[in-house]
């Protein structure tokens, strides 16, 4: 979706005049450090994705307008004298555009409701059961962020919307919202009246329950469900633990892998050719240590931002494109792959070309070359051909089969010998 958005025209200028200030900001070390000194911080930001970083900068950006100003209205920077280049002048006449802060006011607005669904997503709580709602909420927050004028809004709608219903509407999906409680009963009415809820838990059931009789129980359950009545973690669950266990499955599933992680790397690191001689026991307490630490370090640094890339120096991130102005990697490989189809069949065509005239020159017998040459030697003789003995014919054999060895520029002064023997 965040890509998508990206290639609308108005957006994708506003990103790459965003890209050309922040690399002339990162391009001198001088300009960066008073550019530090001025804000207090780095401007640009790392990100997960691509376009999470887009987002990320553009808010940071508009978030430092303010100081921006100020650094490009000082006289150290003019003092400096890079303004006076073209690099500098695109700059500063970016920063006092006041079409281009608009233009970023209006991609944060475009970016940010989903990229807050993102940070849910890739959290470490399970959000099955809140993607569907999320994304509910990240379209009513986009058309307030436009007052509700929808002809602001109805493009970034349909790009939600095609991806939606591509991807994001499967029965997982619309059962974890049907069962989370935090939707359902504000907006009951709704979703009852919307058959595809229903059966899409009803399709949940089916496939995650094999045994026809609890599919039934779980049927007759809903009902309870429907009602509210009591409590659903405490006086429901007791009467109705077939429905508690489905939804415990459903909705403690998570939509992202990312934020997940497995010990397998930390076995691979102990598991190392020093440590080779180790006892299982003790190589697998060496690996909970590991992964316990790196428990206690994620819980320390619980309050990051979840789509931020965590990056002791932001200059250290090579492939970040709004420091070097570098297509991104997925670009590179695209139009890598697709220069490597066209050289594939070029080069396909041409050694069919190759092998099509190798195929006819076997198909030629030597002998027969042999023979048009000694006919054309024997054309260019005034006298009568004179019949040649085996010791002859051996010594032409010869002489021709140098002629072939030999190159084009020394052809007519070798048949010139083969004739006057």
């Amino acid at each position: 979706m965040l890509e998508d958005m990206g290639k609308i025209k108005q957006v994708d200028e506003t990103i790459v005049r965003a890209r050309s200030l922040t690399t002339f900001l990162y391009s001198h070390t001088r300009v960066l450090a008073l550019m530090r000194k001025f804000l207090g911080k780095d401007l640009v930001r790392a990100g997960i994705t691509r376009f999470s970083t887009t987002y990320l900068n553009l808010k940071s950006m508009l978030g430092n307008k303010k100081e921006l100003g100020k650094l490009f209205r000082s006289d150290e920077l003019n003092e400096m004298g890079y303004l006076k280049k073209d690099k500098g002048k695109n700059a500063s006449k970016i920063v006092r555009s006041d079409t281009f802060w608009e233009n970023v006011d209006c991609a944060v607005n475009f970016f940010e409701p989903l990229a807050n669904v993102l940070r849910r997503m890739n959290s470490d709580v399970p959000a099955m059961g809140f993607l569907y709602g999320c994304l509910l909420d990240a379209k009513n927050d986009i058309a307030k962020r436009f007052n509700n004028v929808e002809r602001c809004f109805k493009t970034i709608w349909e790009i939600i919307d095609k991806r939606w219903d591509n991807k994001l509407k499967t029965p997982l999906h619309l059962a974890g919202y049907y069962l989370n409680l935090y939707y359902y009963y504000p907006n009951k009415l709704e979703i009852e009246l919307d058959g595809t809820f229903r059966e899409g838990l009803v399709s949940c059931i089916t496939k995650m329950v094999q045994e026809v009789e609890i599919q039934d129980k779980i049927m007759d359950e809903l009902n309870m469900y429907q009602d509210g009545m009591g409590s659903f973690g405490k006086d429901i669950a007791t009467s109705s633990p077939n429905l508690r266990k489905l939804a415990i499955k459903i909705l403690g599933l998570t939509c992202s892998s990312s934020a997940c992680e497995r010990n397998w790397s930390d076995f691979e690191k102990v598991d190392s050719k020093i440590r080779s001689i180790l006892l299982h026991d003790r190589m697998r307490d060496l690996v909970f240590v590991k992964f316990n630490s790196k428990l206690k370090q994620k819980k320390e640094n619980k309050s990051r931002d979840p789509i931020e890339k965590q990056v002791p120096d932001i200059l250290e991130d090579s492939g970040n494109e709004w420091i070097t102005r570098v297509a991104s990697i997925e670009q590179e490989q695209a139009q890598n792959t697709e220069f490597v189809e066209a050289t594939n069949a070029q080069g396909q065509s041409s050694r069919t070309t190759i092998e099509t005239g190798k195929r006819k020159r076997e198909i030629q017998p030597r002998r027969k070359t042999r023979t048009r040459k000694l006919i054309d030697i024997n054309e260019c003789n005034d006298d009568e051909p004179k019949l040649a003995s085996s010791s002859d014919s051996e010594e032409d054999d010869a002489h021709v089969d140098m002629d072939q060895e030999s190159s084009s520029s020394h052809s007519s002064d070798s048949d010139n010998s083969v004739f006057d023997e």
